[in-house]
């Protein structure tokens, strides 16, 4: 499944669009990381900053890191958090 377009690091969630949340999620995460807003190297916020920026249950921001980890962009470290993967 590809992210879908049109998500900027400002970008809300949209509980009543056609994409779901997890995904939106995970799109708004790649366009911070994007901006440069999460660097690579470094970690993203946490689980409970993300649950309460977004308002949005703890898995759906599990799917959507679980995603980025699947397409490369992140990875988490058990304990540490879920960093940015630099791209070539």
């Amino acid at each position: 499944m590809d992210l879908p377009s049109g998500y900027t690091a400002d970008s809300e969630i949209d509980n009543e669009g056609m994409d779901p949340v997890w995904l939106q999620l995970a799109a708004i995460i790649v366009a911070r990381i994007d901006a440069g807003r999460y660097p690579a190297g470094r970690a993203i916020p946490s689980l409970n900053q993300l649950v309460q920026e977004f308002g949005v249950a703890r898995g759906t921001i599990v799917k959507a890191t679980n995603y980025l980890g699947e397409i490369g962009r992140v990875r988490a470290v058990h304990g540490r958090g879920v960093f940015v993967l630099p791209q070539d």
